[in-house]
């Protein structure tokens, strides 16, 4: 079952797979997600993971995700 999260400052979806242990991205515009954009998540900023972090109640670590060092 995939869990989605909103990421409203970033026109972001992030959905969670955890059959798979993975995040994806998708691009979100006009309430529509566009699913030609999707990515598989592996470095994001610090916001993008603390929200991933409360928003799945998950280790973004365990799903392939770190923190950017930029």
């Amino acid at each position: 079952m995939k869990k989605m999260l909103i990421i409203k400052e970033y026109s972001t979806i992030i959905k969670l797979d955890e059959d798979n242990k993975l995040l994806f991205a998708y691009d979100f515009k006009n309430g529509i997600i566009k699913e030609e954009s999707e990515g598989i998540l592996i470095e994001v900023n610090d916001f993008i993971y603390e929200n991933i972090k409360s928003g799945f109640n998950i280790n973004p670590e365990e799903f392939g995700v770190t923190l950017s060092k930029l």
